[in-house]
């Protein structure tokens, strides 16, 4: 039987919080149970009138797991597949995330089934305000922070910005992150994700002793983490050889220019079609002799059987939960390094947590202090992990999940159980 993503997500919390000794050092206080059940699941039915007088309906989800450490905070995706189980997943290593970079918040997600591409604008306005209206109690810049996610923006932000206002009747920039920045949104966050992703991999490489310079990448997804890594890979002179999306393929060995790449994304809407690239099967992308692979779609993209054939010395996770436990094991067997994606892929919520910083004092930093204050949050995280990894000889997963596991628990245990 097929595992959840929430069973894989609870497999590898008790996998990595088993050699913690959570029962022994905290006696009486039920941690491992705490720790691995969301605070609030909610489920509601959303229906929609469309432009042509039909009307669509849908499931919608808000998942808040675990504010030990701060409000809840976690991005809203618009997909098809998106169910409860999703969501519970996303939501968990969502507060393992916050944990590991050490910033003040709990876990959340968010979502609706729908396949949002196909909607028209006015569509998408309503459908996102009615979610928000729905959960408008539910949160708040106090209680819980959305945030983008697949197939959503700083349009869809401003909409749950606007509905919330409404609502409270009081202006709170706050409630949400990922904004337009002419209305309290943060420079630097549209690209956080991929640019702190991209710290990850120098600091890693430094370990390595990879010279990045001519060294090559492929990139599994090209959405906004995913083109954002490419692109920063690319100005630091990687050749990024291969690219993928939901439609195909691209590869050039001599290296794809990403910049035109991107703006072919922008106007055709895929990779595919790209003339500076060959077409190829997006499902070959894994197998690429490349020094540096990047999954940045969506989760259980990494399979044992994929795994098997990947040639890559370096694998840095730009999306959540990409990879199975059992290709988990095996990566780990062939000595691949794997940037685990509650280290790798936690730029997107710091610079969320410095937007919602700048909200509170309605103060506004410049892009290059973002930038500055996102690469001393980055490596520092990824120092500690490495340091925790080398003390117990364990890769930098379990090292990740150690460190968020044990700050989350002295959390909790401090709190006490009432």
């Amino acid at each position: 039987m097929k595992q959840s993503p929430f069973d894989i997500a609870k497999e590898l919390f008790y996998r990595y919080a088993e050699p913690l000794a959570l029962d022994k050092r905290y006696p009486g206080q039920s941690l491992m149970e705490r720790l691995t059940q969301p605070d609030r699941s909610v489920e509601f039915r959303l229906t929609l009138q469309l432009d042509n007088g039909g009307t669509l309906v849908s499931r919608g989800y808000r998942v808040q797991f675990n504010d030990d450490r701060g409000p809840y905070k976690g991005g809203i995706r618009f997909h098809p597949v998106v169910d409860l189980e999703e969501v519970k997943a996303l939501a968990f290593w969502m507060y393992l995330k916050t944990a590991v970079v050490d910033i003040p918040f709990g876990g959340a997600k968010g979502g609706i089934a729908v396949d949002y591409q196909k909607l028209t604008v006015a569509e998408k306005e309503r459908l996102t305000k009615k979610y928000t209206t729905i959960l408008g109690d539910e949160i708040g810049p106090e209680k819980d922070i959305p945030a983008p996610d697949v197939n959503t923006g700083e349009r869809e932000m401003a909409w749950i910005m606007d509905v919330w206002r409404m609502i409270h009747g009081r202006y709170e920039r706050g409630v949400v992150t990922g904004k337009p920045v002419t209305i309290g949104g943060s420079q630097g966050r549209k690209s956080a994700t991929g640019r702190g992703v991209v710290f990850c991999i120098e600091e890693a490489a430094r370990d390595l002793k990879m010279d990045l310079f001519g060294a090559t990448a492929a990139v599994q997804g090209f959405g906004n983490v995913g083109s954002h890594t490419a692109q920063f890979l690319h100005q630091m002179g990687v050749r990024v050889v291969a690219v993928s999306d939901v439609y195909g393929a691209v590869r050039n060995l001599g290296g794809l220019d990403i910049p035109a790449l991107m703006a072919h994304v922008a106007e055709e809407g895929r990779v595919g079609g790209f003339k500076g690239g060959e077409p190829f099967s997006r499902d070959d992308l894994f197998y690429e002799p490349v020094d540096i692979l990047v999954p940045a779609a969506l989760e259980n993209a990494i399979t044992a059987a994929i795994a098997d054939r990947i040639r890559a010395r370096l694998i840095a996770e730009g999306a959540n939960g990409p990879t199975t436990p059992e290709a988990i094991d095996l990566l780990s067997k062939k000595g691949v390094v794997v940037i685990p994606d509650i280290l790798c892929n936690a730029g997107g919520v710091t610079v969320s947590y410095f937007e919602w910083v700048q909200n509170r004092q309605e103060f506004y930093w410049t892009a290059e202090r973002v930038d500055e204050e996102l690469r001393a949050v980055m490596t520092r995280a990824y120092r500690e992990v490495a340091d925790e990894a080398m003390r117990n000889r364990c890769s930098l997963r379990e090292a990740a999940y150690r460190l968020a596991i044990a700050r989350v628990a002295d959390a909790a245990y401090r709190r006490g159980a009432q």
